[in-house]
């Protein structure tokens, strides 16, 4: 049998990195593409052992190919090596909603109604597009499911049916039916239809909402769905995924765009954001009462005479020394009881520490609704589980209330927090912030507040002493900073507490920062390429074989930017669109390419550049022009923004 292992080649383009999965359905590695700047890709490696599987890939993945949604990643080609088949696609970068699924388990937190109906207004449509081509995914499940990091839109992953073809009893296709998500029509071998994908996206949403398995939300004797709570106050959402879930044909939605259709009709819960784990109902029943054995009657025996005065007065006072000695342990309770509650609003209900001189103080009211004092206990939870220093996240929804108020000064009166709407402000910020502040690794979350800027001089420190400038290293850090610091496009380091994200940022950024110096030769046309993943920055020095005449062309999406920077980090092209541009005179290197894509989507870029040596000064004479074959056309008149070429088709040899 065939082995393969990390830094193979296949198909003399991908190197394999990592193995992400194994399964019936083959290996899942990811690899990085030797032609497109090590972009990553996914590979599913099906090894010679499995014939009839890869008769069945090979029948099924031009329509595959075929499907353009950007929820579905892009299907390449196939590579046959040796006996081996391999499987490119494209890779999406994010987690799948059973990491979301486990994650928000561990901390005693499931996905919440508003969040269950937004995914699947969201899915309908990807599935709607593959029925209409024919296509069935089959098993859908959390662990297909993608939540994409750059937007957070789902992605649909790993499928493959065709409609109206019969699914052979063992389920070997492409992808098995996960147990518990399929229809039992799908599981037996019926045709599959587009309604089983249906019935497979109420499964996920039972599953999401509740934080179970489909085995523990089915009664194995009648078969019927136990709802969760969060549905008990979402009537129509809980119609909807009845009729995704119904066995009976009359009952169930004709189309995705039905189900779509009916769901657009649903009210948007308040909350679009987790909510704690309800646990199962489980009744109670109290125990029987133990039956006291009494002594036989004994009609014949004597009546007991009734006690004597001096008896019943010694009993009485035995009880009220008894009494006298449990009212002091009765106090002891209820001054500790006391006590801890008074501690525990002084930590709880507000949960921060004191704000430094100078910064807003924002404290919350001593009082707040039911509701309002459940959200807030769950956002403390919540960063308990994240491992976020309070004190600090609560400094940065603060600052962030401040500046949306600018007319009082920057500061704001604690007491103006009684205001319900300036509330509910605060809340949807806390909301925002954690959102982001989720995305970063765990190792930089529990550093967000102890961050100083010595940590940050280190890491600019060693991109410099390869020759970058440092006002260049904070300018790719400010463009990497845009997914936790939405805004910030400032070169300058924001204040505090922004200011312990933009390290956060610079730490993930720099750590594994490829700075892909272009080594260029007088007057010949150099062209390299790359790609700039969405929202993030790629820095490119150009180092000159010496005094020079410039002249830089790029060319890539519409949505990324580009700024010049000569060697002393002075701006000689200031930030802009992708374009052709003309340097005079390059006295030192390296010139600095600084490319930042804020798009959605990763994007190519092509670098097309020539060094031309400085014209002679007027006082050495002219040179008369030598007889020969023509120069090759300068590349201001070749160079075409889209098609690398001039308008008039000529070829520039730089393509």
């Amino acid at each position: 049998m065939t082995t393969v292992q990390a830094g193979d080649r296949i198909g003399e383009r991908y190197r394999l990195e990592v193995e992400l999965a194994q399964g019936s359905q083959g290996v899942l590695w990811r690899a990085s593409d030797q032609l497109a700047a090590q972009a990553p890709v996914v590979l599913r490696w099906i090894a010679a052992a499995q014939p009839q599987l890869q008769e069945q890939v090979r029948a099924l993945w031009p329509r595959l190919q075929g499907v353009l949604h950007p929820q579905v990643p892009r299907f390449g080609s196939l590579i046959q090596q040796d006996a081996d088949l391999w499987l490119v696609r494209e890779w999406q970068e994010g987690r799948t909603y059973a990491e979301l699924l486990q994650a928000r388990r561990e901390r005693q937190l499931v996905f919440g109604a508003g969040e269950v109906l937004l995914l699947l207004r969201q899915l309908l449509p990807v599935l709607s597009v593959l029925h209409s081509q024919q296509l069935i995914h089959g098993d859908l499940t959390p662990a297909n499911l993608l939540r994409r990091e750059r937007d957070g839109l789902p992605v649909l992953l790993d499928f493959g049916l065709v409609r109206g073809t019969a699914v052979p009893p063992d389920g070997e296709r492409l992808l098995g039916v996960t147990p518990g998500y399929g229809p039992p029509e799908l599981v037996r071998g019926d045709q599959a239809e587009p309604w089983m994908d249906l019935f497979g996206l109420g499964v996920v949403g039972l599953v999401l909402l509740s934080g179970e398995e489909p085995a523990q939300l089915l009664d194995p004797v009648t078969l019927a769905w136990r709802w969760p709570a969060a549905l008990d106050d979402q009537p129509q959402l809980r119609a909807a995924l009845e009729r995704l879930l119904s066995p009976e044909p009359s009952q169930r939605f004709r189309s995705a765009a039905a189900a779509l259709e009916v769901l657009q009709q649903v009210p948007m819960p308040d909350s679009t954001g987790p909510v704690a784990r309800a646990d199962r109902t489980v009744v109670l029943v109290p125990p029987p009462a133990p039956v006291l054995e009494l002594p036989p009657l004994n009609p014949v025996a004597p009546v007991q005479p009734a006690a004597a005065p001096s008896a019943r007065r010694r009993q009485l006072q035995r009880e009220e020394e008894a009494e006298g000695r449990l009212w002091p342990v009765v106090l002891a309770l209820v001054v500790s009881a006391v006590v801890g509650t008074v501690l525990g609003w002084l930590l709880l209900s507000r949960g921060r520490v004191a704000a430094p001189t100078g910064e807003s103080g924002l404290q919350l009211p001593s009082s707040l609704p039911p509701a309002e004092v459940d959200q807030r206990q769950q956002l403390l939870n919540r960063l308990r589980a994240l491992q976020i220093e309070r004190g600090w996240f609560l400094r940065l929804v603060d600052a962030s209330l401040l500046a949306q108020y600018p007319e009082r000064g920057g500061r704001l009166p604690a007491d103006s927090l009684d205001d319900a709407p300036l509330r509910k402000v605060w809340n949807q910020l806390a909301e925002e912030w954690l959102s982001r502040v989720e995305t970063l690794p765990l190792e930089l979350r529990t550093r967000l507040g102890g961050f100083t800027s010595g940590d940050w001089r280190r890491r600019q420190s060693a991109l410099v002493a390869q020759g970058l400038s440092p006002q260049v290293v904070e300018q790719l850090v400010s463009a990497s900073a845009q997914g936790v610091l939405p805004g910030h496009a400032s070169s300058e380091i924001p204040p505090e507490p922004f200011r312990q994200l933009w390290f956060a940022a610079a730490d993930q950024a720099l750590a594994n920062v490829r700075i892909e110096a272009i080594q260029s030769r007088p007057g010949q046309t150099s062209v390299a390429s790359a790609v700039v993943d969405a929202g993030g920055a790629r820095l490119f020095p150009i180092r000159l074989p010496g005094p020079s005449r410039l002249v830089l062309g790029v060319n890539g999406s519409p949505f990324m930017q580009m700024t010049v920077f000569a060697a002393d980090g002075s701006v000689l092209e200031a930030r802009g669109p992708l374009r052709v541009v003309t340097i005079e005179r390059v006295s030192r290197t390296p010139v600095q390419l600084l490319l930042t894509n804020d798009g959605l989507a990763p994007a190519m870029v092509t670098l097309s550049l020539r060094p031309d040596p400085l014209p002679r000064s007027a006082s050495a004479g002219s040179v008369p022009a030598q007889p020969g074959p023509q120069p090759t056309p300068p590349l201001e008149s070749c160079w075409h923004p889209l098609a690398g070429r001039s308008p008039s088709g000529a070829d520039c040899g730089h393509r």
